[in-house]
Order: structure tokens, then sequence, then C-alpha cells
């Protein structure tokens, strides 16, 4: 789907330990294996390339990953990732594009007025977003809605 640079640490600090540690690549050295299935549905496999080809690199270090996911939405990949467009590398050609925001976070005020906060790709990205604003302890509360017409 796309590539990007992070360091084995950085990865390990989102998604934790991967399941398959100085696994075999078939050609491309090793590698370590993270196989994720989000609450959500999304299943991702993210490939962390050490730098030499049989020698496992210190953990810490930015590596070449690749990413593979069982959905093209770029938007909810990177949400789960912690990661903003501009860390990815997409090659050509692009199967990874931006979606189309179907979800929007909405908050009703002391008065009854309702305000949209923001449209995104994913309920789950929306569920997250209004959640935190709840946590803030504001007076107002926050839903998620999909978006229709």
């Amino acid at each position: 789907m796309f590539s990007l640079r992070r360091s084995r640490d950085d990865l390990v600090a989102v998604l934790g330990e991967p399941q398959f540690v100085e696994a075999d690549s078939n050609g491309l050295g090793l590698m370590d294996v993270w196989l994720v299935r989000f609450e959500c549905g999304l299943e991702m496999a993210l490939w962390w390339f050490h730098a030499e080809r049989c020698v496992p690199s210190p953990t810490d270090a930015p590596r070449f990953i690749e990413l593979h996911a069982s959905e093209s939405e770029r938007s909810h990949l990177l949400f789960h990732l912690e990661l903003t467009p501009d860390e990815i590398s997409v090659g050509e050609p692009c199967f990874c594009a931006p979606g189309e925001a179907l979800w929007r976070v909405v908050r009703l005020d002391d008065n009854g007025n309702v305000f949209e906060v923001t449209r995104v790709a994913s309920q789950c990205e929306a569920e997250h977003i209004a959640g935190d604003f709840e946590r803030r302890g504001h007076k107002q509360t926050y839903s998620v809605e999909r978006v229709t017409g």
C-alpha cells in the first residue's frame, strides 16, 4: 500500500511487540513483522526491514517499513498508526488515496446548538475524536454521525 521510515521503537510504542522477530524476507534481509487487527475490523501487516541483510538493526534507527492492509483508505490507516500524511511515501501506482469523509463529529452546546467539529473517513476515528473531547470535561456533548447525502 505504502512505505515509510520509522524506528522499531516507534512501532512498538504504538502497536506493541511484533509477532515475528528477525524473520527471513526471502531475499530482502531480516524483518520484524506486526500483524494487527483493530476493533473496527481493519487488519494490517507491517514489515520493518533491518538495515543489513543478516544483522539486526538498532531499534531506535528509522528503517524502511512496508505496510499492507485490508482496506485502502489512507487516513484510517494513518489514524491507527499515529502518523500524518507527510510521514509516508506512496509508491506508484497509488492505491491508497484519501478517503471520502463519511463520518462527522458534532457538538451539542449548553443552549441546544449543534455544531460540526470535523469529518473523517472512518467511524473509529470519529469515535476517538469525540471521546477525546468528552474526556476534556467540558459541558458540551459530542456525538458521531454518518454523513448522508
